[in-house]
């Protein structure tokens, strides 16, 4: 967050301001290390005006703010939102899509009595779990592929251009194998699979390039300047970046919100429609992607060495963690960005706490008592609070004198997301014990008397979780890695979850009445584990990460 310092008086010089500080500029553009920048660092630039990067006293004196985000960061923010809510809006309803069959008496999947769930395919909890993954794991992996592809040949914008062009075939697919006359004669299965496949392509095309080419639209450099009331601050471009990042989040958590009309949707109307609100957000994407496209940031062109660039990046000697000074002084370095690649792989771990688990979540709160509410309405409470942790927690935090930077942020935020499946975990053997059916409660005809509202607290706190640990992770991973390198480090965070969705993949033959209390609470102790090994290995990315 940016700091807040103690304000000095600046008294002037004898020269009106903006003749000094005109002969500073011509100093100091002749001689950037001339000690006589000192002598004018009392003076104000010109109101409005952006100025010379701070003195060491400056620095020291000075308060630290963001820069105006440019409008044109705001448009593909826009782009990120309907990307999202096409993202979640499908994927919410795809458990009880694939897993439970059509309710009696209805042709479009929506149940005919308030207790009832929707559902289509009929296939069962393990393949519900494993589909659900491999879409998972599409979005995530091929977000490498869209890096690559925009960092070496395409750029950014028109990778995701047609990652654009494939979201929109695979929606029409989805609507088409909701189609009650497809349900009914059992072939909406080929289809589906196949709007599934492209649109977990069409995702990963575009999620890895948005925060990057956000990032890119505000160029300039850490300066001092005037405020409109006159008083001389930093103008940090860390914050400015820091604030774009929230603005990309605010974005991701506006779609998954959309998101929640294709729970009801599935519920009082049909799958075709659930199916069908998440596509008609998608379509907004392309115009406003032809009408921003003039107005962006000219980037740097795509090199064909990026790629063999990250390779060695990744492949040099990573810097000592115990040297956190020399870990500050180098951290855009190769060895540096090693050691970034090294806590993205921990999220491995936390990504199946943090949604990996959602079928078993949502196939939970089915087996409890709706009253009316979807059962996979739930998971969509997993909202980020980041306006609440920027403008109330952080600072509260700083005027204290408490460091809370990058590293601790991602170690608490993988705290909240273990204390969920412990949480669901507990849920689970409660379930066990109320259901009608005991342990085969997963698939009885009647469900448990205990409320689905007690699901609530888990979505609750991941989605915390998330303000914490992946937004701080995205921060860092584009303060740290080297130049034309940003969307390929992006796309590597992004893989992790790929990796995340094959290790639940891997358990989906243990996740089965009467043993879905343990998937919860492995994952539980896993993460828990994973927090204390970020505070005590990675601290020293904190001071890095400052020195930027």
């Amino acid at each position: 967050m940016p700091s807040s310092r103690s304000r000095q008086p600046y008294d002037g010089g004898t020269a009106s301001e903006s003749e000094a500080y005109e002969l500073l500029a011509y100093d100091s553009a002749a001689d950037p290390t001339a000690s006589r920048r000192d002598s004018y660092d009392d003076v104000l630039p010109p109101a409005g005006q952006p100025g010379l990067p701070p003195t060491a006293r400056q620095a020291q004196q000075l308060a630290r703010v963001p820069g105006p985000v440019p409008r044109t960061a705001y448009a593909i923010a826009s782009v990120e939102f309907a990307e999202r809510a096409s993202y979640y809006g499908v994927k919410g309803v795809f458990a009880n899509f694939i897993q439970r069959p059509l309710p009696p008496g209805s042709t479009t999947g929506a149940p005919t009595t308030p207790q009832g769930t929707a559902g289509a395919l009929g296939l069962g909890l393990g393949w519900s779990t494993a589909l659900g993954t491999v879409f998972t794991m599409m979005a995530y992996t091929t977000p490498l592929i869209g890096g690559i592809l925009a960092d070496t040949r395409w750029g950014k914008l028109r990778t995701i251009a047609i990652g654009a062009a494939l979201g929109g075939i695979a929606h029409a697919l989805s609507v088409y194998a909701a189609l009650p006359s497809l349900l009914q004669a059992g072939t909406a299965l080929a289809p589906f699979l196949l709007s599934l496949l492209l649109l977990g392509g069409s995702a990963g095309l575009i999620k890895a390039n948005i925060a990057p080419l956000m990032a890119e639209q505000y160029a300039a450099p850490t300066h001092v300047s005037t405020t409109a009331a006159g008083e001389l601050v930093i103008v940090d471009r860390e914050a400015t970046v820091q604030r774009i990042m929230s603005a990309y989040f605010h974005a991701i958590n506006l779609g998954a919100f959309a998101a929640v009309a294709s729970t009801f949707a599935e519920k009082y109307v049909g799958f075709w429609l659930a199916f069908l609100i998440p596509g008609a957000i998608f379509f907004l994407l392309p115009p406003v992607l032809y009408l921003v496209w003039p107005h962006l940031v000219a980037a740097p062109p795509p090199l064909s060495s990026a790629l063999v660039d990250a390779l060695a990046a990744l492949r040099a000697p990573a810097l000592k963690l115990e040297d956190s000074a020399d870990a500050g002084t180098h951290a855009g370095a190769p060895g540096g960005l090693r050691h970034v690649a090294a806590l993205f792989a921990l999220f491995a771990v936390y990504n199946v706490a943090d949604s990996g688990l959602d079928a078993l979540m949502t196939s939970l709160a089915g087996s409890m008592t709706t009253d009316g509410i979807p059962n996979d309405f739930l998971e969509k409470a997993r909202q980020r609070q980041i306006p609440l942790l920027d403008r109330y927690i952080y600072p509260a935090l700083a005027a204290r004198g408490i460091a809370f930077g990058p590293v601790p942020r991602i170690a608490a935020g993988f705290a909240l997301a273990a204390a969920a499946m412990g949480w669901l975990a507990g849920l689970q053997h409660a379930v066990y014990r109320t259901s009608p059916c005991g342990y085969a409660a997963t698939t009885c005809e009647s469900v448990s008397p205990l409320s689905a509202w007690l699901v609530l607290p888990a979505p609750l706190l991941t989605g915390l979780s998330e303000s914490l640990a992946v937004v701080s992770a995205t921060e860092l991973g584009y303060t740290l890695s080297p130049p034309g390198l940003k969307s390929i480090v992006n796309a590597l965070f992004l893989a992790t979850q790929a990796v995340s969705a094959a290790l639940v993949l891997a358990a989906v033959p243990l996740m089965h009445d009467p043993a879905l209390v343990w998937p919860f609470a492995f994952t539980a102790l896993a993460t828990a584990a994973a927090a204390v090994l970020v505070s005590r290995r990675f601290a020293h990315l904190d001071t890095a990460h400052a020195s930027r």
